[in-house]
Order: C-alpha cells, then structure tokens, then sequence
C-alpha cells in the first residue's frame, strides 16, 4: 500500500516537472543611431545571461546602406546566441526592401515564424506601416497550423516592428486605415489565444493589456528616447503558457561608473 502511494507520488511530481519548465529570452529595438554604447551593452548582457535569445523588433540601421550594415555586422560578431530579427521600416529606407532584408538573414520571408520549446513566434512584416491583407492571411494560417497544445505548444507570441493601434495607444507614421487593419489583427490574435504582442518602433517602452493580448513596446536599443524613458531591454520570461516582463535599464557607456 505504501510502495503504491509512494509510486503515485513520484509519479506525480515527474509530471509536474515535465510540464513546470520555464525558459527566459530577450526583446529589444531601435539600435539604430546608437551614440551610448546601449546595443553592445544589450548583447553582451543576454550573452552572458541565462535568456536563450534575442529578438530584435526592428531599426537595426538607419537606412539600407553598406556602411551601416557592416556597422550592425561588427556589434553582433560576437554575439554567440541566436539573434531572430524583424524589419523595420528604416531597414527599407534608402533602397531597401523585404526581399532584401530576407535574403540578408537567410529567412524565408520578411514575414517569418520558428518554434522554440514550448513557444511558438510569429514575425510580422508592418514595416511600411500597414498590414496588408496577404500578410494578415498568413499570419492566421500559421497560427492555426501552429496551435496551442499541438505539438506541445503551450504559448504563442507575435511580433512586429510597429505596434498596432489599440485603445490605449496610437503609433506614429503609419498609413490609413492602420487602426481598421490592427481590429482585424486583434480578432485573428484572439481566436488563437496569442498570448502577447512584442514591437518596437516607439523609442520608449511600454506594456499594456489589449483585450487580454499583452503588447509590449521595447525601443529602447540605442536610438533616442522620448522624455522621461531609459535606454534597455525586456527579459521575458516564458513558464506554462504565461508569459512574464521584466524591465532591464542599460545605461549609455560614457555614464556608466
């Protein structure tokens, strides 16, 4: 009878630990114009981290030119974690365009998604300040090919350079309609149960609740800020299904002693 209990027990707490894992990544956006030392700063903190990742929202470079590449290119050499990146609209200035932000990071489109452990991310391409209608379509088929509790997926995530309209808050330099197009994004991301919103674009940070999605803001890289922000990052931490912020200041590097 003990030995019974005792098998029911340990079996009860491997269940338990199976399923009562959590793992942290790192969002961050806008390093573009970085005259603090603030992106270097950021790498080389989630490099020496326990965060598995880091996703940048988007404005990497000022415009789509050779010498703010290589620029990108030298701050990242070192970085020896996976970097999953999103477009923004200042990698399509001065030529630019989604084909070529694709084509530079080897994805398959500017609009992308991968799985990891338990998550499930969705990369959405707004970087001309729109959701077109194309991008909107996919974005639902591959939220329901990759469903909550299939394939052990117990989160789901989307991304985007500009946040989407919501009853809070308006972004800048997007087109007509935007607001329209971002209630058709919310019905998608709520027939889905996606769990948060992650973006850049606004040089400030900010966490809302929209309609039970969680929208994140965190563009705070580099470039310069809106008053009364601090430059840094978000740890998001990921554990059954919720999904949890953390704020994480970085300091500019000449200021830093």
């Amino acid at each position: 009878m003990r030995r019974t209990i005792f098998l029911i027990v340990l079996l009860s707490i491997l269940l338990w630990a199976a399923n009562a894992f959590s793992w942290s990544f790192a969002v961050c956006g806008d390093s573009q114009d970085d005259k603090d030392g603030i992106f270097p700063q950021i790498l080389s903190a989630v490099d020496n981290s326990d965060m598995e990742f880091l996703l940048h929202t988007g404005d990497m470079v000022s415009n789509d030119a050779p010498g703010e590449w290589d620029l990108y290119r030298e701050a990242t050499a070192r970085f020896r974690k996976p970097l999953r990146v999103v477009i923004g609209n200042h990698e399509i200035y001065g030529g630019g365009t989604s084909e070529k932000f694709a084509e530079r990071f080897g994805l398959p489109g500017s609009s992308w998604s991968f799985t990891h452990k338990d998550t499930h991310f969705a990369i959405v391409d707004n970087a001309k300040g729109t959701f077109p209608d194309n991008t909107l379509a996919w974005l639902d088929r591959d939220l329901a090919a990759h469903a909550k509790g299939k394939d052990g997926i117990t989160t789901l995530i989307v991304a985007m350079h500009i946040p989407p309209v919501t009853d809070r808050f308006y972004p800048h330099g997007t087109r007509s309609h935007y607001e329209e197009k971002s209630a058709t994004l919310l019905a998608i991301l709520k027939r889905h149960g996606v769990d948060a919103v992650l973006s850049g674009h606004e040089h400030m940070h900010y966490v809302a609740d929209w309609e039970g999605v969680k929208v994140l803001i965190s563009g705070g890289a580099g470039s310069p800020l809106v008053p009364f922000h601090k430059y840094g990052y978000y740890r998001i931490d990921v554990e059954n299904g919720r999904v949890r912020k953390t704020f994480q200041r970085v300091r500019p590097a000449r200021k830093s002693r």
